[in-house]
């Protein structure tokens, strides 16, 4: 519709299921080299996005790390711990504080 401002993408956290705008997101992505947090969200591949939250990392974690091997499509079990892991690290180092977006610029 003309004058109609963009909508900012919407993406669904594989942890708490809630629907929030992308950049607020942190992104695990499916490459040929194997599974990794994308935290600028730019690397080409399958992507999952969670909270960067770690009760919605360890709600994906609980249920088996399933969530997030139906996302990417058939990656192991081993390496979607590893990816939770991973990201769990990752949030807990940058200190992402919950309810924030992200800056481009981080």
């Amino acid at each position: 519709m003309p004058g109609t401002a963009p909508r900012a993408p919407v993406r669904t956290c594989i942890g708490c299921r809630r629907a929030r705008v992308k950049r607020a997101l942190l992104r695990v992505t499916r490459t040929p080299d194997g599974v990794r947090v994308d935290p600028e969200a730019r690397l080409p591949g399958r992507g999952a996005y969670l909270c960067p939250d770690p009760d919605c990392i360890a709600a994906a974690r609980r249920r088996g790390a399933s969530p997030l091997r139906t996302a990417l499509r058939g990656i192991a079990e081993g390496d979607a711990v590893a990816a939770l892991d991973q990201l769990e690290n990752h949030v807990v180092y940058h200190q992402v504080p919950v309810g924030t977006v992200r800056s481009e610029n981080a």
